[in-house]
């Protein structure tokens, strides 16, 4: 089988790293990307290895990466947008909800910045890469069911709630601007995840999570593009 080349971006920690690490076990070569380079290290003893410190909140670092890429890839299979973050109070979903009285506008561009613009930003400067993918390229975006308008009737949370609603929309545009490419574009929850932001409580252990992903991003066809999928593969409301 040709060795798989696929981009996580967060990949120091969390969900990224387990998606990072999952990767490289099964053969894949993994561009894994940090905010600092030490903590990318220890993925090199995993397998192929292409470390890259990126602050996914810089549009001029993502723009440097992915040129930089384009000369060193000939393609690109998969990009998995795991970087994300709650709140500038907080990296738990927990524990503080802001409100009406305390959400500023410097939570609000920050957190849309990570979550819903960074992703964006990534997957064009990508594309050519993507496009030139043997088995056509995969943008996996990782959302939250906390995106979903239909099912959101609590109070607070408004940043993270509706950076990843926006996120959604855009993955939707993105799958319909990028079909002629032969790029499927989906967003993908995790489920809820024992991670710094999941907490410990949560259900799913990282592994767990990671092995999910891979399982449904392999089995996706150019229909599944523009769904918004749940850790099982199957669809969740809008």
């Amino acid at each position: 089988m040709t060795q798989r080349t696929v981009l996580v971006t967060g990949a120091s920690r969390g969900v990224g790293r387990a998606v990072a690490e999952a990767s490289l076990r099964r053969g894949d070569r993994v561009v894994a990307t940090g905010r600092r380079s030490s903590d990318l290290e220890p993925l090199a003893a995993l397998g192929d290895l292409v470390p890259r410190v990126l602050d996914v909140g810089d549009e001029a670092a993502i723009m440097e990466l992915g040129l930089a890429l384009q000369k060193e890839l000939d393609h690109l299979d998969t990009i998995f947008n795991c970087a994300g973050v709650y709140s500038l109070q907080s990296k738990r979903w927990d524990n503080r909800r802001t409100s009406l009285e305390t959400v500023t506008d410097e939570e609000l561009v920050h957190v849309f910045r990570i979550n819903a613009v960074a992703p964006m930003l990534l997957t064009r400067v990508l594309r050519p890469l993507l496009a030139a993918s043997p088995s056509g390229g995969r943008v996996v975006n990782l959302t939250s069911l906390l995106g979903s308008v239909s099912v959101k009737d609590t109070p607070g949370d408004y940043a993270y709630c509706a950076s990843k609603a926006a996120l959604n929309i855009m993955t939707r545009g993105l799958a319909a601007e990028l079909a002629g490419d032969g790029i499927i574009c989906v967003a993908v929850t995790p489920g809820w995840v024992r991670t710094e932001m999941g907490g410990a409580g949560a259900s799913l252990a990282p592994e767990e999570s990671a092995s999910r992903l891979l399982a449904t991003t392999d089995s996706l066809t150019r229909a599944d593009s523009g769904r918004l999928i749940d850790e099982h593969g199957g669809d969740l409301p809008w």
